[in-house]
Parts: structure tokens; sequence; C-alpha cells
């Protein structure tokens, strides 16, 4: 898949008290690659765990309909604000070699997760 976006954050979401689901549209290959901060009204920011804080539900297809939605396990309070965005480590997991098959998929995923 090529990513025709740079934009890998969704939000500030602004809490009411009610709304538990927050949807997002950039490409996350795994759940774990994505990151989850609420501030408070005085804007002290917190950085919640999975699946402690919230969940992560992917859209199926990547490729067609990036994203998801992060469903809170309690409301986000009136006054807090709720920022999604891409927390991919800076490591080169594919590791190459001169003989045996090319397969694209695994260099675009590659570069996919590096983009």
């Amino acid at each position: 898949m090529a990513i025709s976006t740079t934009t890998r954050r969704a939000g500030p979401y602004v809490g009411d008290g009610i709304a538990v689901a927050f949807p997002f549209t950039f490409t996350v290959i795994e759940a774990a690659d994505l990151y989850v901060v609420r501030a408070d009204g005085a804007g002290i920011e917190t950085v919640l765990a999975d699946p402690t804080d919230y969940s992560v539900s992917l859209n199926a297809d990547q490729d067609d309909a990036p994203g998801g939605t992060v469903t809170l396990v309690a409301p986000l309070p009136a006054g807090s604000t709720l920022t999604l965005g891409s927390d991919i480590a800076a490591l080169q997991q594919v590791d190459l070699n001169n003989s045996g098959g090319f397969y694209p998929a695994v260099i675009n995923r590659a570069l996919d997760r590096l983009t």
C-alpha cells in the first residue's frame, strides 16, 4: 500500500462526559502502533494504556479504509481532550538478503511502517 498522507494524528477531541468512541483515519498496521493521550482542563497530559484505559478496533482493510476507532473504558470527561497518534518505533525489522524470493508486499509493509 502507498501512504498518501502525512497526517498521523486525530483530534484533539473535546470531552463531553458521554462519548467513549473516537475515530481515526490514518494507517495503523497493528493496535500497538497507536498512542492515546488525554489532557485535563489544566492541560496536564496522561498517556493512556491499552487495554486498561481503552481498546482499539482497526478497520479490516488498511489499504482502502485506513484507521479505526479507539473506545475508552470510561467517557472522556467534559473539559478534557483526547489526541490519537502514531507511535511506531524507529526500527528496521526487515532483513533483506541477496538470495531467495522477492516479495514486494514485505517491502511495502516495511516502508509503510517507516513512513
